[in-house]
């Protein structure tokens, strides 16, 4: 097999820390309920439709 040196690899294209991450939220956290009912919804989301 051909192995490459880690030396001889590319370097990433940007180092790290260069770009922002969101923190990722924890495995258990729930997004807030948006306080509308399944047919209020349904509503919407059939005006949005047309």
């Amino acid at each position: 097999m051909n192995k490459i040196p880690t030396t001889a690899a590319p370097a990433a294209s940007t180092p790290h820390g260069a770009t922002p991450r969101a923190d990722k939220p924890a495995n258990n956290q729930k997004p807030n309920p948006c306080l509308l009912t399944r047919a209020e919804l349904k509503a919407i989301i059939a005006k949005q439709l047309g």
